[in-house]
């Protein structure tokens, strides 16, 4: 057990130890900073109160998506640009145990991004616009969690595609680039549009799946017959997957190839 926390500890220092992350964790303060003197001084958003702000500042989730993601990316690939992956694997623990500990890592960077965006928006909010003011009742700290963590499965989902192809293909920027690409046509609508022409097999893709807030706030699925169940049935499934060809591919491979 030890053993693997060191490799967590390991991974984890390869994170903090590049420039690229700090400023990652910077860009996303400044960004909620940013996102504030817009909201207070450019344009007339009617906020009056800290809870309304990081209510709204739930939005910036998509920066932490596209940091999450280059580091998902990056965390296997890396290794066979640089040639550290000899060096890695010459370790006693199993490559099992190595692919773990890179996973468990990119999915700590990931909490870390989230709570420093809900911190920053926390406390720029109060400097903004205070404790004061009419709090909308669907902006309870208590909903706001929540929005936190149906956000975070939907994050969780894509870093473990971009994991999948950075270990499937050791390339960075193939594992980058395709999660970008699938976050911006799912988000430009292309899934509602082929649900709208009644194709009940969407129901089965991915990204159909991946927003559980639709059934806290009691809106209609894509498709009839979604359920709760059946999407977190759908993204386990997925996950499986994505982790197990991350798995295969990483273990069995010939490192030398």
């Amino acid at each position: 057990m030890s053993n693997f926390l060191s490799l967590i500890q390991n991974e984890q220092m390869k994170i903090y130890s590049r420039a690229r992350t700090w400023i990652m964790l910077a860009i996303l303060v400044l960004v909620v900073v940013l996102w504030a003197v817009m909201l207070k001084y450019v344009v007339e958003s009617g906020l009056n109160s800290m809870i309304s702000f990081v209510s709204m500042s739930t939005s910036l989730s998509t920066l932490v998506f596209i940091f999450t993601v280059i580091v998902a990316g990056d965390s296997v690939a890396s290794e066979f640009t640089w040639g550290t992956i000899k060096l890695l694997l010459i370790r006693p623990a199993t490559r099992s145990k190595v692919l773990a500990s890179k996973y468990i890592s990119v999915v700590l960077f990931l909490i870390t991004l989230l709570l420093v965006l809900l911190i920053a928006s926390y406390f720029v909010g109060l400097i903004f616009f205070g404790l004061g003011g009419m709090i909308p009742e669907q902006d309870s700290f208590t909903d706001i969690l929540k929005t936190y963590g149906y956000k975070g499965i939907d994050l969780l989902m894509s870093i473990t595609l971009a994991f999948m192809i950075s270990a499937a293909f050791r390339s960075s920027s193939l594992a980058i680039g395709l999660s970008f690409l699938l976050m911006f046509v799912t988000s430009s609508g292309l899934i509602f549009v082929l649900a709208q022409f009644k194709y009940t097999w969407v129901k089965y893709l991915l990204f159909a799946n991946t927003d559980l807030s639709i059934y806290h706030s009691g809106g209609k699925p894509l498709v009839e017959g979604m359920s709760l169940g059946f999407s977190i049935s759908m993204l386990i499934a997925y996950w499986v997957v994505f982790y197990g060809v991350s798995w295969l591919f990483f273990t069995k491979r010939d490192i030398a190839s």
